[in-house]
């Protein structure tokens, strides 16, 4: 029955991706340690090498899981509070004028919790500096040079904790604040964190890191209206903390 129930599930998979003419590659895990049921398999290609279960793909915004947990550990490690304001890990340039709604300054009221919760009511800038990439490839901003440019062209929509809206500024900020708190780069903060410790050996940050052990196939390919993105280099300074993370399934399945 596990067979069957496995063969109509990949042949659904299958199905869907092939008659999708958008979709060049897709990756399916399936576990259950209470069924005994486990399955991962692939469908399409990158360029002219066939999907592999075993390749590693772009996680995008599944990155953000990987940052808060971080905060988290540090949490734990009582080096952070949830209630914590942020101008008590960020700099004067970061944080001047971060947050004016309606005239009135709410810097100090953002609290870590409100960007985990992405309810600081600060701005996306994510989508209009990906634009910018997107047309002129040789743009190029760090993260911090990300949210300073925010912050000089975006607006907040309301106070901190009022309402709830989804941006990768939030995250942006929490990779910095775990910056400074550890002295070391975001990348190597999720190596030390989470990867060695889960012996997460085919995972890596996009653009910054390698995988602790050598990938066996190439980076799939992930499309950005119709860019490859694995070209974009300078993609990783818009990504960062927000999605940066790189993994096979198998890798990911350890880290859930």
């Amino acid at each position: 029955m596990k067979k069957v129930k496995m063969k109509i599930i990949e042949d659904m998979f299958r199905n869907q991706v092939r008659k999708d003419s958008k979709v060049k590659n897709a990756y399916l895990l399936v576990h259950s340690q209470k069924l005994d049921f486990h399955m991962n398999i692939a469908e399409g290609s990158t360029g002219d090498i066939p999907a592999n279960p075993q390749q590693p793909n772009y996680m995008a915004s599944v990155g953000k899981l990987f940052t808060s947990t971080i905060i988290s550990i540090l949490y734990e490690k009582r080096e952070l509070s949830f209630d914590d304001s942020i101008s008590n890990y960020l700099d004067e340039e970061l944080l001047n004028d971060l947050h004016i709604y309606k005239g009135k300054d709410y810097t100090n009221n953002i609290k870590i919790k409100h960007l985990l919760k992405q309810t600081s009511g600060l701005y996306d800038n994510f989508w209009p500096l990906l634009d910018k990439l997107l047309e002129e490839k040789e743009f190029n901003m760090s993260p911090r040079e990300a949210i300073i440019w925010g912050k000089n062209n975006l607006k907040p929509y309301c106070p901190p904790g009022k309402k709830t809206k989804y941006t990768d500024t939030n995250y942006h900020l929490l990779g910095l604040i775990i910056e400074n708190i550890t002295g070391k780069p975001f990348h190597e903060v999720l190596k030390d964190y989470i990867f060695v410790p889960l012996g997460m050996e085919n995972s890596s940050m996009l653009h910054y890191s390698d995988p602790i052990k050598e990938y066996s196939y190439p980076i799939a390919h992930f499309s950005i209206d119709g860019t490859i993105g694995n070209d974009l280099k300078n993609y990783a300074g818009l990504d960062y903390a927000g999605g940066g993370v790189v993994a096979t399934n198998e890798d990911l399945l350890k880290f859930m």
